[in-house]
């Protein structure tokens, strides 16, 4: 781990997921909150993959204007529009092993052009997309030409690539996660995962474009609210597919979701790749709000709008209380070197059973206690015990005692003031290949002492990775090292 120093702790994202996430919803919201498309697509060459082109336009989605994001292959012939009206110019690319079911964002479009339009071209040349009339059976691979990708192959490229390494390991960590789900989902090995469409470059570019934007505009971490998932069939290249798809529902296991609409695929691999590997669930964090971008998704329904919001903010500084509108001047480096009151609470037990120790804990953290431990006595009589203690405020102390009384079966509680000196805490995501990792971050002055990740974030991942716990934990400490100024 190099040597640790000050840096600022990097921004929060909030998705608010009203119509879905897909992942040119997710680019086409982080380009509508500040991101620049030709810092991104100088990114994105780096992959040193010819062929496509980027095309960002403004489109209106119910009451909202919005940006939509769309890759292009050389040579696309113009959209041609089915017998509902929707435009389909060659994104009907479905996840993993060809379920080339139209995905509700952007993959079957249905977006009505609107003004500032801006067009990329990337030299080189790919065959022409291939177009079927309605009704005529299930459409063809997207990218024709395109080669089929592993997912060996794929992370080869992305090793060998020259990208920002956050931005590196959150685009592995996403398709890394795919991999998994599509492992499952066949009943196959890791490493003869072959993706079709999601190997396609339009795939690839909105998982790294994705990833590029937000280390673009310095996201350090990721949240994400329920997400809405279809219910029912769709059809694709293998017949009739259930919704959720069976990738995004294994994707999503441990999340929060709610009903979508019938019938149409509002989550897409994909964006539940991505959610899966790079957020958490959560509501909107405590943060200074400095941007709000709306992503479109391809179709515009009469009932809803089909968007992905993303509020881009800083966290709330030292010194300022949670969910404060107005910011307050931070504290000082004199006023943070003052030790703080604090109260002892302490209890000698002998009759607790070692199972009931972790539910006695719990209720008093619950209380409102700042940490809370025990340690190994030998009691009066000479019987062993423990010695529970905790630490509180004078706000909480009384709650916190009534707790260890409650809990804990002891017949008093002592109580003593002390004071107490700590770090300036802060928490900054880092991506390993299992997914992100929370470290908290401890600093003097500004100056960063200590770094450890979250023990929660790890045994998480490790759990669902199926990998020991201290590798998840090395990877995040190395992670973390590797961005250290």
């Amino acid at each position: 781990m190099s040597g640790l120093g000050s840096r600022p702790p990097g921004r929060l994202l909030w998705l608010d997921p009203v119509g879905g996430v897909a992942g040119d919803m997710l680019c086409a919201a982080l380009l509508d909150a500040g991101g620049d498309l030709e810092t991104l697509q100088r990114g994105l060459e780096a992959l040193g993959l010819p062929g496509w082109s980027l095309h960002l336009e403004r489109v209106q989605r119910g009451v909202f204007a919005a940006r939509r994001f769309q890759v292009k292959g050389d040579g696309a012939p113009d959209a041609v529009e089915d017998a509902e009206g929707r435009r389909d110019d060659g994104h009907a690319h479905g996840h993993a092993h060809g379920h080339e079911h139209g995905h509700a964002h952007g993959h079957a479009h249905g977006h009505g052009h609107g003004h500032d339009l801006l067009l990329l071209p990337v030299p080189g040349a790919t065959a022409p997309l291939l177009h079927l009339p309605p009704g005529a059976g299930p459409r063809p691979a997207p990218w024709a030409g395109q080669p089929d990708r592993s997912w060996a192959e794929i992370r080869a490229l992305l090793l060998a690539a020259p990208l920002p390494p956050r931005a590196r390991d959150r685009a592995l960590a996403v398709f890394g996660r795919l991999a998994q789900a599509e492992a499952q989902v066949h009943g196959t090995e890791l490493d003869a995962v072959v993706f079709h469409e999601v190997g396609a470059l339009d795939s690839l570019v909105d998982v790294v474009g994705a990833c590029l934007l937000l280390e673009q505009l310095d996201v350090a971490e990721l949240v994400c609210g329920p997400l809405p998932l279809g219910a029912g069939t769709t059809r694709g290249a293998h017949g009739t597919i259930p919704l959720p798809a069976p990738a995004t529902a294994l994707l999503l296991r441990g999340w929060p979701v709610r009903p979508g609409r019938p019938g149409e695929e509002q989550v897409t691999p994909t964006g539940a790749a991505l959610v899966a590997a790079l957020a958490r669930p959560g509501d909107p964090p405590a943060m200074v709000l400095e941007a709000v971008g709306t992503g479109a998704g391809g179709r515009n329904p009469p009932d809803h709008p089909n968007v992905l919001r993303a509020l881009l903010g800083r966290p709330i500084a030292a010194g300022r209380a949670p969910g404060e509108g107005t910011p307050q001047p931070a504290a000082t480096p004199a006023d943070r070197a003052t030790p703080t009151a604090v109260e002892v609470l302490a209890a000698q037990v002998d009759d607790l059973p070692g199972e009931h120790l972790p539910p006695l804990f719990e209720a008093v953290l619950a209380a409102g206690a700042l940490d809370v431990w025990a340690s190994p006595v030998l009691m009066k009589k000479g019987r062993s015990g423990l010695l529970v203690e905790a630490l509180a405020t004078a706000q909480t102390a009384e709650a916190v005692g009534r707790a260890i009384l409650t809990h804990g079966g002891s017949f008093g509680v002592r109580r003593h003031p002390a004071t107490r000196q700590v770090l300036d805490r802060a928490h900054h995501a880092v991506c390993t290949p299992w997914g992100p990792v929370r470290i908290k971050v401890g600093s003097i002055e500004g100056r960063v002492i200590q770094a450890a990740p979250e023990y929660e974030d790890v045994a998480r991942i490790a759990r669902e990775a199926g990998v020991p716990v201290p590798r998840v934990h090395a990877a995040a400490l190395r992670a973390w090292g590797e961005e250290e100024p």
